[in-house]
């Protein structure tokens, strides 16, 4: 990976830039081709009641002036940011450039088209000061670009401490997943345990690097409060199905890899197995069946005898509807894939 750090194009010179002083928290966000998006970022960062952070904006070949926005709209606020540019890479790429480049104790990643709260950063950070926790999540809202509200995960979030394994199983099992955006991770703790992004994926990449990141953690601290905004820009994921989907397996089957060889943990491993992967695959196969010019390719993937030895070993967590369709439609795939294509092509686009 090439990145230039003369390619910095500004940088704020306060007393403590000067002195290369540490932060607290480093926001870390990739840009690329959001100059139209990247404004209530912007606005989120600027308003921050919390001082003692950095920003690092990593351009990642951006072909239009998002950067040179967010220079203009920063340059003249108490706001400490740095930009930096590199060659295109991806957002995995983008990020853990930003992990290298940190100097805050925690490490926050936002999306340049996402916003946070005011409080955010103030009120995580002191909670995980406050616990010693390597860890703080949130809850967040998914909504459209207006401002209204799709839905939120503060129902499936508690409020209180963690193990890093019991924070792990619920981000595993599905009952306690929040976006990425939305957790405080302490930059010792990826740095020690070389947790970075894979640079290969571009589907699941954000929950193998979290499920990787909350095993080696001691104390997780998390909340049901939203703080984060993940925000829908034009067509939902369904409608721009590609190949890439099958990220998703392929990330799920490495992080169980990564799991057998670093942390050797039974529930762990047992998790992955017997829900995380073919619930993962489940999923493929329905993205795969709304496109007609997939539907190859989706056989394919349904005939492959490790995909269909994964598949076979779906387990319901506990009893809940949408374990129970899971574990139909995982049979289905399995013995009916005609069935399952027939019932999902209906919802083409």
């Amino acid at each position: 990976m090439w990145y230039n750090k003369t390619g910095i194009l500004d940088t704020i010179k306060t007393e403590r830039e000067e002195q290369n002083m540490d932060y607290k928290v480093s926001v870390i966000v990739p840009v690329y081709k959001v100059r139209d998006r990247i404004l209530n970022t912007l606005e989120s960062l600027k308003a921050q009641t919390f001082k003692e952070f950095e920003v690092l904006f990593i351009d990642d070949g951006s072909p239009d002036d998002s950067s040179e926005f967010a220079h203009n709209y920063l340059k003249n606020t108490h706001v400490i940011y740095r930009i930096i540019k590199k060659e295109n890479g991806g957002v995995s790429s983008a990020r853990n450039l930003g992990i290298e480049e940190a100097r805050g104790e925690y490490i926050q990643f936002l999306d340049s088209d996402d916003y946070i709260d005011k409080n955010m950063l103030k009120d995580l950070y002191e909670k995980a000061i406050k616990t010693k926790s390597e860890i703080v999540y949130s809850a967040y809202v998914f909504e459209e670009s207006n401002g209204k509200r799709i839905t939120d995960n503060s129902k499936d979030l508690f409020e209180g401490e963690s193990s890093g394994k019991e924070a792990a199983l619920g981000l595993i099992y599905g009952v306690s997943y929040t976006h990425i955006m939305a957790n405080l991770f302490k930059r010792s703790l990826l740095m020690n345990n070389n947790i970075r992004f894979d640079e290969k994926r571009k589907f699941a990449e954000d929950i193998s690097f979290a499920i990787k990141a909350y095993v080696h953690a001691e104390k997780i601290y998390s909340t049901n409060k939203i703080y984060a905004h993940y925000v829908k820009w034009g067509e939902s994921v369904m409608n721009n199905v590609s190949l890439n989907f099958l990220d998703i397996y392929y990330s799920n089957v490495e992080t169980l890899d990564y799991l057998k060889m670093k942390v050797r943990d039974n529930d762990l491993e047992k998790a992955m197995i017997h829900s995380r992967i073919p619930a993962g695959i489940v999923n493929i196969i329905i993205a795969f069946a709304t496109k007609k010019e997939l539907r190859d390719e989706m056989y394919k993937f349904i005939n492959n005898p490790y995909v269909r030895s994964h598949l076979s070993k779906y387990r319901m967590y506990r009893l809940e509807k949408d374990r129970l369709k899971y574990l139909i439609l995982s049979k289905m795939i399995l013995y009916k894939p005609s069935m399952v294509e027939k019932y999902y092509s209906k919802r083409e686009k």
